[in-house]
């Protein structure tokens, strides 16, 4: 192995961030919507999964579900569902800047961490 000389620094590196919120970029929103892509990036990849793991077991049982799919319609019920689930949905891909806004609208310092579900 090679050997490698450091040399001694007098600028001593944070092992913590001090303030009231960290942030990375300095234009307002930025820190935001990287986020928001983020839990997107997150969301879409666990629907990827999920349909990778529906489409194996269809084809081991031989399930052919294209036309199934696209002609389907949901009952009132399950449409009920949906929508609250894309409430849901939505609500944690904006959390940041709800949260930013009802700070900004409260006059609060710092906004309160997420909620576990």
């Amino acid at each position: 192995m090679f050997a490698v000389k450091a040399k001694k620094s007098k600028t001593k590196l944070r092992h913590g961030v001090k303030g009231k919120q960290l942030r990375f970029f300095g234009a307002q929103g930025v820190d935001e919507l990287v986020s928001i892509c983020m839990t997107l990036a997150q969301e879409l990849w666990v629907v990827k999964e999920r349909l990778a793991t529906v489409e194996a077991t269809a084809a081991k049982k031989g399930v052919i579900l294209g036309d199934d799919i696209e002609g389907y319609a949901f009952t009132p019920e399950q449409r009920a569902i949906v929508e609250d689930e894309k409430k849901k949905f939505i609500d944690r891909v904006f959390f940041t800047l709800r949260e930013q806004s009802e700070a900004l609208s409260a006059g609060q310092a710092e906004p309160d961490g997420p909620k576990v579900p």
